[in-house]
């Protein structure tokens, strides 16, 4: 048979829920006391919290301020017809602390956010966007000179990047084409969020052989589109488009291979493992000994991750048949009209290190793998984001 509770000791409405809540807390450190008990009609004066721990792991403060919340949570709940007291809504002294610590956190998440290469999709959804825009970050999209492939991403409007390879060295290909020395460099421009305009170009060049000289390259008219960024759920890479001209302006006859069009679709996906893959796939038109101009498939590749910390990161790259943008020496001179045997194809390594969110320093070590191929191929360079 149930029995009444007595007239003189009130019941007090506890849902379920709070009470379950209740027993939780009992279990953590120094909420022992707080077992859930029949409170009498009069409100009972909520004991002051403790002082914040001075512990050496950050995490504490987050665990005694979980633990503030929840007893007011609770006590809020539990007594009827009563609320906090004005000391209650304060009981924390420590609150201050913490609120300075939480938003000294928020600000070191959000630098180690942006400055990670597998976050640049995350950058451009409209609660982060206008961060990306209202700061130079040379990490994000990064540079496109450091490796063979061009990333998928673009600049975000009215920023720009300078990239510079001023030690940029091909080896000989045999007969095919002599040694080259160029001083490469693009100028990158967001004309909007999707939209890059660049301007390329080989720089001051020389090329070895029996008629060694010196002189300079001419320039290619480059844009890039943001296509979409990437989605994960569904493992869709990031995809962008690219075209040049490469024009006969600014160069030097020795270094001239006529007005040439090119154009590649750009990917970029991220791998588990924290490893980030870039392909391109294209064509480009090139001029042979003989003055023809042929279009050759082109694909690049390339596979990037951090390696001590997000500002280091190595790479693994490749390409066939050419680079995404003209830096091979003397290309005309190493393919045959209609023949398919004369191909370019190169693998090596290299690295990109964040100096900080306007510097970056790049450096590549590849190698030729057919005769037609220059058999070294080595760059060292630099990037400026403004």
């Amino acid at each position: 048979m149930r029995h009444p509770f007595p007239a003189t000791v009130p019941v007090v409405a506890v849902p379920v829920r709070w009470a379950l809540l209740a027993s939780v807390l009992a279990a953590l450190p120094g909420c022992a006391q707080w077992r859930p008990q029949v409170a009498p009609a009069v409100a009972v004066p909520q004991p002051a919290l403790p002082p914040l721990p001075q512990a050496n792991l950050p995490y504490e403060k987050f665990r005694e301020y979980g633990r503030f919340l929840a007893r007011r949570l609770f006590w809020k709940h539990a007594q009827v017809g009563t609320e906090p007291r004005s000391a209650d809504r304060t009981g924390f002294d420590g609150y201050q602390q913490f609120d300075a610590y939480a938003d000294s956190r928020a600000d070191q998440a959000k630098e180690e956010f942006f400055k990670g290469r597998y976050n640049r999709s995350r950058a451009r959804l409209p609660e982060n966007i206008e961060r990306w825009r209202s700061e130079p970050d040379i990490a994000n999209p990064g540079p496109d000179l450091a490796n063979f492939p061009n990333s998928a991403f673009t600049l975000p409007q009215g920023r720009a990047y300078v990239e510079f390879s001023p030690f940029t060295y091909y080896g000989s290909a045999g007969k095919a084409s002599p040694a080259q020395y160029n001083a490469e460099f693009l100028l990158r421009y967001g004309a909007t969020d999707d939209i890059e305009l660049r301007l390329f170009g080989n720089g001051v060049s020389w090329i070895g052989g029996s008629a060694s000289s010196w002189g300079f390259s001419p320039i290619a008219f480059d844009t890039k589109i943001q296509m979409w960024t990437e989605k994960q759920d569904y493992f869709l890479p990031a995809a962008g488009f690219e075209a040049y001209i490469q024009t006969q302006w600014l160069g030097s006859a020795e270094f001239n291979g006529g007005t040439q069009p090119s154009f590649t679709f750009n990917f970029d996906q991220s791998l588990p493992w924290e490893i980030d893959l870039e392909y391109n796939l294209g064509a480009t038109r090139v001029q042979d000994a003989a003055g023809n101009n042929d279009w050759e498939f082109s694909f690049q590749w390339g596979l990037q991750r951090d390696l001590f910390n997000k500002d280091f990161a190595v790479f693994v790259h490749g390409f066939y048949n050419a680079m995404t943008l003209p830096r091979l020496p003397n290309a005309q001179v190493v393919f045959g009209t209609g023949n398919n045997q004369f191909r370019q194809n190169a693998v090596g390594g290299g690295f990109v290190w964040t100096v900080n969110r306007r510097l970056s320093v790049y450096g590549q070590a590849s190698g030729g793998t057919t005769r037609f191929t220059p058999s070294v191929l080595g760059m060292l360079g630099l990037a400026l984001a403004f």
